[in-house]
């Protein structure tokens, strides 16, 4: 094959034909399917949908086609998918792709079933997204939780330590692998290559949930991806972060103490049989163009962002966070540009395509300036938390989109009064509540629903979270405490959807399957 430079200069090999050509090549062919899917290619719309957003169905009904012969089979590749698959695993530094159409979840699901044996002990940070735990429970497995610590002065939740694995490491030498978060959602980065160092000196593999890192690796200024650290199941989400559709991700698995006969059994249950051939050309078509303009992909963000942090300098009470250290604590020349002396973040590892806004000394909860954007300013954010906002920016972003933001922020601003020192709402670093029931026996156990207030001492039957992000803060299993119903009380207050709280009531173990207090299991 053709060889080229790819990103960072590294030498990669370029495909003769990519998914998107052989399909756009089918259509123009002429051929008629008699196969599925059922809109045949020429899908029929209600006359109650706008023609525009009829046409735009219309178009991707043209490029949707099965499994036919020419385009091979994704739970079987041999030719085009097999070849786009290799060319991920290329750019990424992995020694093998697998292609995600059901989301990062499918990718967790499946590292987490092809490294932990069924019932085994699994070391996770407690800050994992809900899949994470699906995992768990589909698996009965045994959780060790690593609680992160604050990041810097916030309440954001910060990176576990290689120290932390060290230590969890010792005490359960039974545990079949470790699994962190890197970047976290609002990206918070861990030290990925000691901790994969430390797992693979105690003969344990690291699975790295790292789907909000598609970008990591492809310029200069951002963190190296898992993958080329030494993790050796790295799910990313090239949806979140990278140019390509919802619902598309990738498992990147480096062979070494991955058992790629259960990758290959587990991503097959794990994903449907029908994939979107739509989906996997955009996955192919992201690559590409990796491939074809590597870090230049990011030359006009990083020019955009620094205008945009030189703008934010002049807020008063809201604070735009930045950082520019490495996982190891240096600092990166790259990203220097803009940064915020003295900000809470100081000496934190933050992912520069996360624009985090902090609330704290204006008096608005996170929730309030979200609101605040939305409504006035049609600005949509990615998440509110009880005292900072997310927004994510990345290559696709518009200069108009980053000034928007900037305006915005600095006419709030010039009406806040500053904030009285109280920590109105500031939400705990998921609480230490008591494990008292196997996450998999509380939700298969028998349950009833009591007013929040009533929960008091009972032991949840379900999960409490906020969506996005999606990581719980009650775990099936845990014993409520006035801690985590105060939080919960007051996020409600401040008008938080939260998940697992309806109509102010919550699902706790019936009486008959409550565990007393002096045994541990029931």
């Amino acid at each position: 094959m053709e060889k080229e430079r790819g990103p960072l200069g590294r030498e990669e090999e370029k495909t003769k034909e990519s998914l998107p050509d052989r399909l756009a090549e089918h259509i123009k062919s002429g051929g008629y399917p008699y196969h599925m899917p059922g809109h045949k290619r020429n899908l029929p719309v209600s006359d109650r949908i706008d023609r525009d957003a009829g046409q735009i169905l219309r178009q991707a009904a043209r490029m949707d086609i099965t499994e036919i012969d020419g385009f091979d089979n994704l739970h079987a590749p041999e030719g085009i998918l097999q070849e786009a698959m290799e060319k991920a695993a290329r750019l990424y530094g992995a020694d093998f792709a697998f292609y995600s159409v059901n989301g990062s979840t499918a990718g967790i699901l499946t590292a987490i079933s092809a490294a932990v044996p069924w019932g085994g002990t699994l070391i996770m940070a407690r800050n994992c997204h809900r899949s994470v735990y699906h995992g768990v429970y589909l698996r009965r497995l045994k959780p060790v939780y690593l609680y992160p610590p604050a990041a810097g002065e916030t309440d954001l939740a910060g990176a576990v330590s290689p120290e932390q694995v060290e230590r969890a490491l010792c005490q359960h030498p039974e545990a079949a692998a470790v699994l962190i978060v890197s970047p976290t959602y609002d990206g918070v980065t861990a030290d990925v290559a000691a901790i994969a160092e430390i797992a693979h000196a105690h003969g344990k593999p690291l699975l790295v949930d790292s789907a909000h890192g598609a970008h990591f690796g492809f310029h200069p200024a951002f963190p190296e991806s898992a993958v080329r650290c030494g993790a050796d199941y790295t799910v990313v989400s090239l949806h979140k972060t990278m140019p390509c559709l919802t619902q598309t991700a990738l498992l990147l698995v480096n062979a070494g103490r991955a058992d790629l006969r259960r990758v290959r059994m587990f991503e097959s249950m794990y994903q449907t049989s029908s994939p979107s051939y739509v989906l996997m050309a955009a996955m192919d078509a992201c690559m590409d163009l990796v491939q074809e303009r590597g870090s230049g992909l990011w030359e006009t963000f990083f020019e955009d962002r620094a205008a945009f942090y030189r703008q934010t300098e002049r807020l008063r009470f809201l604070r735009v966070l930045s950082s520019g250290k490495t996982p190891d604590g240096r600092e990166k020349e790259d990203t220097k540009a803009g940064a915020v002396q003295g900000s809470p973040l100081d000496g934190v590892c933050l992912d520069p395509c996360k624009i985090l806004i902090h609330t704290a000394e204006s008096g608005l909860s996170g929730k309030a300036l979200s609101d605040i954007l939305r409504e006035r300013y049609q600005l949509q954010m990615e998440m509110a938390a009880g005292e900072y906002v997310t927004a994510i920016m990345t290559c696709c972003d518009t200069r108009e989109g980053w000034e928007r933001l900037a305006a915005a922020l600095l006419e709030i601003d010039a009406s806040c009064r500053q904030g009285t020192g109280e920590r109105k709402g500031r939400l705990p670093v998921y609480p230490r509540l008591e494990t008292v029931l196997p996450l998999s026996d509380a939700l298969d156990g028998q349950r009833e629903t009591v007013p929040l207030e009533a929960a008091r001492g009972r032991v949840s039957a379900d999960f409490i979270h906020l969506y996005p992000p999606g990581i719980p803060i009650v775990v099936p299993g845990e014993r409520l405490e006035e801690t985590v119903i105060g939080l919960l009380r007051q996020l409600l207050r401040q008008g938080f959807f939260v998940q697992g709280v309806n109509g102010g009531a919550i699902a706790v173990l019936a009486e008959a399957d409550r565990p007393c207090r002096a045994c541990p299991t029931k």
